[in-house]
């Protein structure tokens, strides 16, 4: 089945090269851009800054949580001391034996002591914990306002690249089409020279001159050329070499 240009024609394997080859170098300078969008480099940025930022807000919340539960074992420790001191000076109240009522108010001023030093680790928990929380709000408040202005620019950039992205699509479906329709050896001959000749490996001849490197041929080259066909191969700088210049698609 006869490959057809964009008039409907024939087109013939000198064409469909040059056509490739116009397809490859746009495909190129297009997933350059792509890859070079400053959009999308900004967005990639500020994406990793939003991991950041969410892996801090983590951290303050087990911060906060950590001291929540610190505090909550104080208070449960505040309260059994509380009511061993309770205990304790009612038994006091019973004894009569002045050294047991000694060694009770000795057990009494441990106890005093301990309430002293559980109140104080308290205060410094408690006021830890309001500064962790007003901490994890602001980074929260922070991280939800960057996360809308992410979004909001990723859509930006996502609209910014879409025709860029329809572009390469649609140049890549073309190109699969003109590779299925010439020869498997011809395929394999161009994509050689394109790898060789970072990406030209396509020339037309001018009179006696290829169209890439230029190098003007004797008349024993011209005629090595004819023998050879309609793509031939340049003798100076190897890329494929095309007799004529084929009608643009």
């Amino acid at each position: 089945m006869a490959f057809l240009s964009g008039r409907g024609d024939s087109m013939t394997p000198a064409a469909i090269l040059m056509k490739m080859q116009e397809l490859d170098l746009a495909l190129d300078r297009d997933e350059q851009t792509l890859r070079e969008l400053p959009a999308l480099k900004e967005l990639a940025r500020k994406r990793a800054a939003y991991q950041k930022l969410k892996s801090e807000e983590a951290r303050l919340l087990g911060v906060r949580k950590d001291l929540e539960a610190e505090i909550e074992d104080l208070v449960a420790e505040q309260k059994a001391t509380e009511d061993e001191v309770t205990i304790t000076q009612e038994d006091a109240q019973r004894l009569k034996d002045y050294r047991e009522v000694q060694a009770l108010e000795v057990e009494l001023s441990d106890l005093a002591k301990k309430l002293d030093k559980i109140a104080f680790s308290l205060n410094d928990k408690r006021r830890a914990l309001a500064e962790a929380r007003e901490r994890e709000t602001k980074v929260s408040q922070y991280t939800q306002k960057f996360e809308e202005s992410l979004i909001a620019e990723a859509q930006a950039t996502k609209e910014a690249a879409t025709e860029v992205q329809e572009r390469v699509a649609s140049a890549r479906r073309e190109r699969e089409a003109c590779a299925a329709n010439i020869d498997e050896g011809l395929l394999q001959r161009y994509t050689a020279s394109v790898r060789a000749h970072h990406g030209i490996g396509v020339e037309v001849l001018h009179g006696d001159t290829p169209s890439v490197c230029r190098m003007k041929l004797t008349e024993a080259s011209l005629d090595d050329l004819v023998r050879e066909g309609d793509i031939a191969t340049c003798p100076y700088c190897g890329r494929l070499l095309l007799r004529e210049e084929p009608e643009r698609a």
